[in-house]
């Protein structure tokens, strides 16, 4: 095989949503990876020349659909962008598997419970101190988790604004008069 084919060959693994991690492709493919170690010396130095990053082929391998939505709601509730461009450019391999996986990144971030009419960062129109406090103490009366990680899930604008605005949800939480998590 010369180069050319090679490199394409492993583009078109990729494309196709199949692992890259050398045991994967030996198993699948063992005259393509005999081929890439012929001609590149290794088969990392073969995914280099293909564009692809050695090291997001051994974080692929544990990219399970759950662990997807555990990283999706970690990403959710530490305030990153979740836009599909962003994410698509920052961890292509999680981006990638999430798709993969899960049919889109809409649908990925459906799956991992995050309400996708608050994906996008704009703080809230007419939320002042007291609006921001009032919302806190109507959300615990009404029995409604005030939970970070759960309110930020439902309502990520409403709860990345307050935690701003107080430096902490355990601020906040204190300015509302309430002590502790449920």
């Amino acid at each position: 095989m010369i180069r050319e084919t090679i490199i394409r060959k492993i583009v078109e693994l990729e494309l196709a949503g199949h692992g890259l991690h050398e045991d994967k492709v030996r198993s699948i493919d063992e005259l393509l990876h005999a081929a890439a170690l012929n001609e590149f010396g290794s088969w990392e130095m073969a995914l280099g020349y293909a564009g692809v990053n050695a090291r997001d082929v051994g974080r692929c391998r544990d990219l399970t659909p759950e662990r997807i939505k555990q990283q999706l709601r970690r990403l959710c509730t530490t305030g990153y962008d979740l836009g599909a461009k962003v994410n698509r450019s920052r961890d292509r391999a999680h981006y990638n598997a999430a798709v993969r996986h899960l049919g889109s990144w809409r649908e990925a971030l459906t799956a991992a419970g995050i309400n996708l009419a608050n994906v996008t960062r704009h703080r809230p129109k007419n939320l002042d101190r007291d609006a921001m406090l009032l919302w806190i103490r109507n959300r615990k009366e009404a029995g409604q988790s005030i939970t970070f990680s759960e309110v930020c899930l439902e309502n990520r604008d409403f709860a990345l604004a307050i935690k701003r605005e107080f430096r902490s949800w355990a601020r906040a939480l204190d300015a509302a008069g309430i002590q502790s998590y449920p």
